[in-house]
């Protein structure tokens, strides 16, 4: 039997396995050499090959392993949470020629113009179906042929933007179509991310070899977005409108937003007026001129489609039909991704191009047709069955793996309701080389391309994304069952460069747009990645402060050095409001910083701290991901046993000191930075006040009073300025003065409560909320009047009095910003349909 393998819902290949030793006698005796002559067979170059073998199995290995680092540093993933699945990339690369890759770059251009005058076609004249160029069934009872916006035109040429298509080898080593994504195609940033890194763990080979860029491609979907505004505007507005922070390709969605300069926009960020959709902020909104989207059609309109989505814009469809939007791809669209559309396809070619189509398609029947029914009736068991789409049947069926009786219910549900199916024929072909511990290994490869259209006509990415079976039997190639990827190179033509864009391609200088509207949705994570950064920093100096001296007083009780530590410990245990953990002080500081499900520990604020990031992603430097991959690693490593938490608090700060230092040097200080910089500066003026509140405002026996509060200002980072300053007389010389004054009045101390709320005041000036920063000056005048040195010296009740009524204001100033800048739209209500949405379903991803 021939081997077979499908991508994501449809067949796609493969072939027998190459024959013969993987490895030559002196790789499989551990020598360096793996075989150019093997790899030069499958990887498509000789000395690509030869380059390659020279690096030997180790060297491979160790490509692995460091792509495998790089991609969890750049937070690379499919899927996020507990539905994350790893993204994992060979660094073989997929090698393309120079003249195989011109005769398939034309076949991918010709079948995007077909597939866009179909498009064009179907939802204006309809004149293939009118003639049965098309069977009307085919199309009118397609879940992605959409009555509702007939009639809808983009500006330009093309209506259909972008085309992602899947291929693999026939048994003749001609590449051949297997299925077309129209609907939301995904996979380009993927692709991108692959080669930024195949390109560092293969540097030097990379350098070598004259390959085509991909960059001039994201440069030329930039440019046909921005053309395709519905106005003749100076600078139009385009947003990327996702499911989610949760969709399978939330990674892929920001890395393009990056890519592209345009920013995320999720359904709550969007509101209708005047027929058209705006970015809503707290003060102002903002029109959107054209979206991208990637989210399914139908749930993109929850007015004119699915009453039940929230995923999509409220009259997306009506602003669209007043041409007040242009949404790319366009509503609709998906109705080209029918599997049994390929069928027609040769002759719907030469009938709209006059020319024959130069890309093949793999034979595929539709059960909709007499004869096409009676063909899968008769070929069950050679078969790959699939839904008429995917919105009905998502998962394909391999007819040869059925038993007898699961063939009979087959048979008979084709018979029951023959339209909803369609059978692809098993295509053996093409397998690539993987890196394994055992050496090389072939595994069965999927090739996803990409086409974007620029004006007349369309332009290809040169390569794609390579995707291959994790296991020699798997017939399922799909991210969502761990399908290795690849780089795909494509040599560039000798004596040509390797950036194949033209000069006009490249996007118009504009001018540069001011104040961008901040939705609610990402000012609210801003804040919340400030506060917990700052929150997770906060805790763990003043961890590491206590597990220092349970370390050294902890089996010395009666000494002040122990009394210090209980008042710490204590002080720790208020700060996270926790159950006291003087009774086992390893026990509770271990606990304090490991238990993620704890609300109040480090590995909470940690974990809320990424999980915020992840929702903003598009608004941050791509640097901090290898940052707070590190900072997870440094969580995750950290013993349970009772071994010190020194050397791994140390670890953790380090990390958070760089994501603070990434913060403040790659942010422009607009409302972003504001909504950020106002959330670091809220929590630590909370976090200090409450440090002082419960540790030096206790009156002690005067040693142990200096050592607590010493131990505050080593948790502020101030212990050396207060040193400093007590030697050159230039401050309070007790300790319990000198935290007071370092760590609430004094304004020239990045630590201080004073300092914080000037920066507060200063931020809530940049998102524009003069109420917000009026309060901050407000109470940063009340800071500044206290006497700290005479609080210290005397009864400190008032004092204590004075930091209750502060927190309580600096709470109740926080619950002012979330409730202005933070309010989300309402809940959409309507009529159950039968089940509820989920994000996973609606936006689908790199499948």
């Amino acid at each position: 039997m021939t081997a077979h393998a499908v991508e994501g819902d449809g067949p796609l290949l493969d072939g027998p396995l190459l024959d013969g030793p993987l490895l030559d006698d002196s790789a499989s005796a551990g020598g360096a050499f793996i075989g150019a002559e093997f790899v030069g067979a499958v990887v498509g170059s000789p000395g690509v090959a030869a380059a390659i073998d020279a690096l030997g199995l180790a060297g491979l290995l160790a490509a692995r392993s460091e792509a495998r680092r790089l991609v969890e540093d750049d937070g690379i993933t499919y899927g996020v949470g507990a539905r994350a699945r790893t993204w994992t990339i060979d660094p073989l690369p997929l090698v393309i020629g120079t003249d195989e890759w011109a005769r398939l770059e034309a076949g991918l251009r010709q079948r995007a113009l077909v597939l866009d005058l179909v498009l064009t076609d179907l939802y204006g004249e309809r004149r293939l179906l009118r003639e049965r160029l098309l069977p009307p069934e085919l199309v009118l009872g397609h879940p992605g042929f959409l009555p509702q916006v007939d009639g809808i035109r983009l500006p330009g040429d093309r209506q259909l933007i972008q085309v992602a298509t899947d291929l693999v080898r026939d048994d003749t080593g001609a590449w051949t179509a297997v299925a077309d994504r129209t609907q939301v195609p995904s996979g380009s940033g993927y692709a991108m991310a692959n080669r930024r890194i195949t390109s560092r763990v293969m540097a030097g080979l990379h350098r070598r070899t004259p390959l085509a860029r991909l960059r001039g491609f994201f440069d030329t979907m930039r440019t046909t977005l921005l053309s395709i505004a519905p106005e003749d505007l100076d600078l139009p507005r385009v947003a990327l409108l996702s499911p989610g922070a949760e969709s399978e390709t939330a990674f892929e969605i920001a890395f393009l937003s990056t890519l592209l300069g345009f920013p995320v926009v999720e359904s709550e960020d969007l509101t209708t007026r005047g027929g058209r959709i705006h970015i809503r902020s707290a003060d102002k909104t903002e029109p959107i001129d054209v979206l991208l989207r990637r989210v399914d059609a139908a749930y993109s309109d929850p007015l004119d489609l699915r009453p039940d989505s929230r995923l999509g814009a409220t009259g997306l469809i009506e602003a669209s039909r007043r041409g007040r939007i242009s949404v790319a791809n366009p509503l609709g669209a998906g109705v080209l991704e029918s599997p049994a559309l390929l069928a027609h396809l040769p002759q719907l070619t030469r009938q709209l191009l006059g020319e024959d189509a130069l890309l093949p398609s793999a034979p595929t029947w539709w059960g909709g047709e007499p004869q096409g029914q009676a063909y899968l009736l008769n070929n069950l068991d050679r078969l790959v069955l699939k839904g008429f789409s995917r919105e009905i049947r998502p998962e394909a069926t391999f007819g040869w793996e059925l038993s007898a009786a699961a063939k009979a219910d087959l048979a008979a549900a084709i018979a029951a309701r023959p339209w909803e199916w369609t059978g692809q024929e098993p295509m053996p072909g093409s397998t690539a080389p993987v890196v394994t511990a055992a050496g090389l290994q072939p595994r069965r490869v999927v090739l996803r391309t990409f086409a974007v259209a620029h004006d007349s006509s369309y332009v290809i990415l040169p390569g794609g994304l390579a995707r291959v079976a994790a296991r020699p039997d798997q017939h399922l190639i799909a991210n969502a069952t761990g399908a290795l990827t690849k780089d795909v190179w494509v040599l560039a033509p000798a004596g040509t460069g390797v950036e194949r864009i033209t000069l006009d391609q490249r996007p118009q200088a504009t001018p540069l747009r001011l104040a961008p509207a901040v939705a609610p949705r990402v000012a609210d994570n801003l804040f919340w990645v400030g506060r917990y950064a700052e929150r997770a920093d906060g805790l763990a100096r003043l961890l590491r402060v206590g597990d220092d001296l349970v370390e050294d007083f902890g089996a010395r009780p009666g000494t002040p050095g122990h009394a210090t530590m209980q008042a710490v410990i204590t002080a720790l245990a208020a700060l996270t409001r926790t159950p006291s953990i003087e009774a086992d002080p390893v026990v509770g500081l271990r606990g304090l910083t490991l238990d993620a499900d704890r609300t109040g520990t480090l590995a909470y604020a940690v974990t809320r701290l990424i999980g915020a990031t992840y929702q903003v992603r598009d608004q941050l430097s791509q640097d901090i991901w290898i940052v707070l991959g590190r900072l997870e690693r440094a969580l995750r490593e950290i013993p349970r046993d009772e071994a010190q938490l020194q050397p791994q608090l140390a670890r953790i700060l380090e990390s958070l000191l760089a994501i603070a230092g990434i913060l403040a040097e790659s942010m422009v200080r607009d409302a972003t930075w504001g909504f950020l910089d106002g959330g670091i500066r809220l929590e630590r003026a909370m976090n200090t006040a409450a440090l002082l509140r419960h540790t030096v405002i206790a009156q002690r026996a005067p040693v142990v009073d200096g050592q607590v509060a010493e131990s505050a200002l080593l948790a502020s980072e101030s212990i050396l300025t207060h040193r400093r300053r007590t030697v050159a007389g230039l401050g309070p010389a007790a300790p319990v003065s000198s935290a007071l004054t370092l760590l609430l009045t004094d304004e020239t101390n990045p630590r201080s409560v004073a300092y914080q709320l000037r920066r507060l005041a200063d931020a809530m000036d940049l998102v524009g909320d003069p109420t917000a920063a009026a309060t901050a000056r407000a109470l940063l005048a009340d800071v500044t009047r206290v006497d700290a040195e005479g609080a210290a010296s005397g009864d400190r009740t008032e004092f204590a009095t004075f930091l209750d009524t502060l927190d309580l204001a600096l709470r109740d100033l926080g619950a002012h910003i979330e409730r202005v800048h933070f309010a989300r739209k309402a809940t959409q209500h309507s009529l159950p349909i039968g089940w509820s949405l989920t994000t996973e379903g609606a936006g689908r991803g790199a499948e």
